[in-house]
């Protein structure tokens, strides 16, 4: 080994030994660079547009639509106690008729932009999308499918809280074009799921996805562990209840701890020790595939049924050029370039009250974001694949004319030591803790990026 991949090697394994000082605390990444490096004003959506539509002449690329509902009931500890994502509390069923009044009113901003696409899915997030009376599931729909009218062709998915789920709203969304449903259950164990202010129970989880199942609804649950107070006892049995029900689809994954959240600021000497976390981990990993589910990302399992299966949009991995469009409050939307030119990401308004001011004056409603550097999308695309446990050395050689293994050598040389990945002349695969560890791999893989970024964020603040 020369000298200068030694040195390199030694950076690498001081940087991970310390990383497993700290805990974890799932800040796994989705894409690069984090939302704190975006800015305002960085995106113009016209002109983001128009080199999309040169890049889909030479590379058509699919693009999957989120459409984002901004409003959740009031909880006592606020935000479930534990949750980062920009929301606003519920005030009544009018508040959603004005905010699906705003909606459309963007979709109409971005109507010829999209002519002639259909998304191959489309995600209804929040916030808390099934706060929705009956009614106004059909009316959303509506809207989308103004814009897009193909969109009965592909799997629509909408999440939701387990006690708003009533099999007349489920009747409801089905006959709007809805056809799949994520139930957010996080704790099974009323005790620990009272910790974050939630009054659902088992009965309303068990409910909701025996009626999914009854209408034909294809049913997601998300599972959190790690969370305050949690046993390896709660942990087991939450998931031995929910195997039992055959939903089709579980999230596990660990809770982030962070902001200023009642968990984080409360109760995290209530949260379990580290290395019992990541023995949380392993035991549900090995009940899970016991029970017939295949792992398709480090926190998603899939039940292996005969025939079609269906696979959740953000399980869905690989090095082809891809867009997604994020409509609604808080949308994000990312529209991936070529190797000469990173792309683009952005976030519309955080804040409702922006957010509709914005659309009164006509304008495209976004808050900030970021146009990436070539190296930028090659970071974000190696995040994602990393999230699916393998990356595809052609591919990645075939989109980018790099060799993925060539420009982190030291760290996979380090990884595989750990028995975390193995590398081959076709790809890099996560095996072991390697998996659970993907937020501490992306933060190796990017280390020397974000310096950069940061000094580079430093040298604006201190020009201004």
């Amino acid at each position: 080994m020369d000298q200068g991949l030694a040195s390199a090697r030694a950076d690498v394994r001081a940087f991970v030994d310390d990383a497993l000082r700290q805990r974890q605390v799932n800040r796994v990444l989705h894409g690069f660079p984090s939302p704190r490096f975006w800015q305002h004003g960085s995106v113009s959506v016209p002109s983001v547009m128009a080199q999309r539509e040169r890049w889909n002449r030479s590379e058509p690329a699919p693009f999957s639509l989120y459409a984002g509902l901004p409003y959740c009931i009031r909880t006592d500890p606020d935000r479930c106690g534990y949750c980062l994502f920009p929301v606003e509390t519920f005030g009544g069923a009018q508040q959603l008729d004005t905010y699906l009044d705003y909606f459309e009113r963007e979709g109409e901003l971005f109507r010829d932009f999209f002519a002639g696409a259909t998304p191959e899915t489309l995600y209804i997030g929040g916030g808390t999308p099934n706060l929705m009376r009956p009614g106004q599931y059909t009316r959303m729909m509506d809207i989308v499918r103004s814009v897009f009218p193909g969109i009965d062709a592909v799997p629509v998915t909408m999440e939701g809280i387990p006690q708003l789920f009533t099999r007349e709203k489920l009747v409801s969304m089905k006959a709007g074009g809805i056809n799949r449903v994520s139930i957010g259950v996080q704790q099974l164990d009323t005790e620990l799921n009272r910790l974050s202010g939630r009054k659902q129970t088992a009965k309303h989880v068990f409910d909701a996805i025996g009626w999914s199942q009854e209408l034909g609804l294809q049913c997601n649950v998300d599972v959190i562990f790690g969370w305050p107070r949690q046993t390896m006892r709660h942990l087991l049995a939450d998931l031995e209840q929910l195997v039992a029900t055959g939903v089709d689809h579980i999230a596990h994954y660990e809770l982030n701890v962070g902001g200023a959240t009642d968990f984080a600021l409360n109760r995290r000497d209530e949260i379990p020790p580290s290395d019992t976390v990541r023995e949380m981990y392993r035991a549900a990993r090995d009940l899970l595939a016991a029970n017939g589910y295949r792992q398709l990302t480090a926190y998603d399992f899939q039940k292996v049924r005969k025939g079609e299966q269906f696979v959740y949009e953000e399980c869905k991995r690989g090095f082809a050029r891809t867009e997604s469009w994020g409509w609604g409050f808080a949308g994000v939307s990312d529209f991936g370039g070529t190797g000469e030119h990173g792309g683009w990401t952005y976030v519309n308004h955080r804040r409702v009250k922006d957010y509709f001011a914005a659309l009164d004056r006509g304008e495209f409603p976004v808050e900030r974001g970021f146009a990436r550097a070539p190296k930028d999308l090659r970071l974000h695309e190696l995040f994602r694949n990393l999230q699916g446990m393998r990356v595809d050395r052609m591919e990645y050689r075939q989109r980018f004319g790099n060799d993925v293994y060539a420009e982190h050598e030291a760290a996979w040389l380090e990884l595989a030591e750990r028995g975390w990945c193995t590398v081959s002349p076709e790809a890099i695969e996560l095996r072991g803790d390697g998996v659970y560890y993907v937020p501490l791999i992306q933060a190796l893989l990017s280390q020397a990026r974000l310096a950069d970024l940061r000094s580079s964020a430093s040298s604006v603040a201190l020009s201004i």
